[in-house]
């Protein structure tokens, strides 16, 4: 082929690809104004781009629900089940999900004060995307595959979550320190064991003063109006109505060693075991170098939080423990759901010889700092 015939050839095809894609470089507007449930029980992915070998930017756990803009940008399908690609909104998170696992819940037509988002469509294969383990079939589409460009927002939605800030309490028969620091304007909640499963049952918080307190002391009884035998307690700003039922743990915190010393690893969930998108694993690493009576002495004691992602995330919260006990290694207490956003929380415990002190770690799915601390309760012996 002549130089000359080559070079014709190449402006064609360059040609017929910028006609071929005019339509993709159009702006469009896109307006969240349908309501989608997340049926994959692992929960779904959001990605940068529609396309299931797309950066995962975030993730919905089962039964949540996201917000959805009705125009699609390209069909998939797998193991026979059809769906789109589609622009999402969870929380924080605002980027393309396969809809194919998801039910319509609602939908409205968009207000002047809904926050829109304007998007450039570039081609794009569309695939597969619902599991946590990534699928390896194929698309059955080729589609469009639109890119944030900008956002403009003309309200901002207040945040009203109740679990912006939290206080972590036990029973206490006795408490023994400054009464004023249990704030009692809060709401209060028992964490409780029926069967199968936790509960979280709304309470009136009952402080009798002990009669037979030793001179210039005070002690307190701290629990449920309703009697005892919570986990625990937990105090809100404001009411809380929609708790999920946790499945009860205990046979894992009773089969595996609580003790989280080098080497000690441990699958967490949100509420089922399983591989599910809102399930961490915790590890202990470090190096033992000996035995001081029971206390093993460590040297570079990390305690890291893993999420169940296709990228591996891991995050190290060793800093935010205060109280990691007597030995420098923490116990963990308790795992679950706590603030109801499909992702794992969990309660360490340090033993120290005159006080317990708890330490209540919330999953922020939304924020870099994935694992944070909200709430230490320090419990001293009386004696």
């Amino acid at each position: 082929m002549s130089l000359k015939l080559f070079s014709v050839k190449t402006k064609t095809l360059l040609l017929l690809y910028i006609l071929s894609n005019q339509s993709f470089a159009q702006n469009t507007q896109c307006a969240f104004t349908e309501v989608l449930q997340i049926e994959a029980q692992s929960g779904m992915r959001i990605r940068e781009k529609p396309d299931a070998t797309a950066k995962a930017i975030g993730g919905v756990p089962y039964k949540f629900k996201i917000e959805a803009c009705a125009e699609t940008f390209g069909k998939a399908t797998f193991e026979g089940i059809e769906g789109n690609w589609r622009l999402v909104r969870y929380k924080n998170t605002i980027g393309y999900m396969w809809d194919g696992l998801s039910v319509l819940v609602s939908s409205y037509k968009p207000q002047v004060t809904q926050q829109k988002f304007t998007v450039e469509s570039q081609p794009q294969t569309a695939q597969d995307d619902y599991r946590i383990t990534e699928a390896s079939a194929s698309s059955t589409a080729v589609s469009q595959a639109p890119t944030i460009v900008s956002s403009q927002q003309t309200s901002t939605k207040p945040n009203t979550s109740p679990f912006t800030e939290v206080k972590l309490i036990t029973e206490s028969y006795p408490y023994c320190r400054d009464i004023t620091a249990i704030d009692r304007t809060l709401y209060y909640y028992a964490v409780m064991v029926e069967d199968e499963y936790y509960v979280i049952k709304p309470i009136d918080l009952t402080i009798e003063l002990r009669k037979n307190s030793p001179k210039n002391k005070l002690h307190f009884d701290i629990k449920p109006s309703e009697g005892d035998g919570s986990l625990f307690i937990i105090g809100l700003p404001t009411p809380f109505k929609n708790w999920k039922k946790i499945r009860n743990n205990d046979y894992v915190l009773t089969q595996y060693n609580r003790k989280l010393t080098p080497g000690v690893r441990l699958e967490l969930y949100a509420s089922e075991p399983g591989n599910s998108l809102g399930n961490i694993k915790i590890m202990a690493t470090g190096t033992v170098k000996s035995y001081n009576h029971d206390c093993p002495v460590v040297e570079n004691y990390k305690l890291l939080v893993e999420l169940m992602l296709n990228e591996k995330e891991v995050f190290d919260v060793s800093k935010q423990i205060s109280h990691p006990g007597a030995c420098g290694v923490p116990d963990l207490f308790w795992f679950g759901d706590l603030n109801q956003d499909g992702y794992t929380d969990f309660i360490l415990v340090g033993e120290y010889p005159k006080y317990t002190a708890f330490t209540l770690f919330f999953s922020q799915p939304d924020n870099p700092q994935r694992f944070k601390k909200v709430s230490e309760w320090v419990v001293e012996d009386c004696d």
